[in-house]
């Protein structure tokens, strides 16, 4: 009874995983090609900083070398989670497979969470580069959602090698079955 609840629900999540590993690059796309990202929306979004009168070609790439850096990232997290999903509405919950998976899910996270405080560096240096000497500028953030990321991609890698060693036992026990 409780494993048809588990293969119901995480067939459902899974579709929703779809949904957003679908949705979120077509709606970064549809931003791109409506004019929703451009130099205005730079410049608003960096208001704080002093940017030259032209921002120039690569500048511009970088952050959106950067931001699809990211986005990739995320794309992965939400594969493994979605391939996770799957297995487990399959009934694979305790198999080496998907404590795979699960680990997976926690390296994407961690290395999301890195990038994640290194991009906004990354960005501000080369919005900034334009500038003349001694208006450039160097801004490195740590907040509370990299805090989060973090803490989440831990306690994700801490619950894959969980299932590892849950998958592990329960294979000891099939044998003696």
């Amino acid at each position: 009874m409780m494993t048809d609840k588990i293969s119901h629900r995480a067939r459902w999540l899974s579709y929703l995983a779809m949904t957003c590993f679908l949705v979120l690059p077509l709606g970064a796309l549809a931003l791109l090609a409506t004019g929703g990202v451009n130099e205005d929306a730079l410049r608003a979004h960096y208001a704080g900083l002093s940017l030259p009168e032209q921002l120039g070609t690569t500048p511009v790439l970088i952050w959106a070398g950067v931001e699809a850096t990211k986005m990739a990232l995320l794309l992965w997290v939400i594969w493994c989670l979605r391939t996770w999903l799957v297995a487990c509405a399959q009934g694979e919950v305790f198999a080496a497979t998907t404590a795979r998976l699960i680990r997976r899910m926690g390296i994407g996270l961690l290395t999301l969470a890195g990038v994640s405080v290194i991009d906004h560096t990354i960005v501000v240096a080369a919005l900034t580069w334009g500038n003349p000497a001694g208006q450039r500028s160097l801004a490195v953030g740590f907040g509370s959602s990299e805090l989060f990321l973090f803490l989440t991609a831990g306690l994700v890698a801490l619950f894959g090698w969980i299932q590892a060693e849950a998958a592990r036992i329960s294979a000891e026990n099939e044998a003696f079955v």
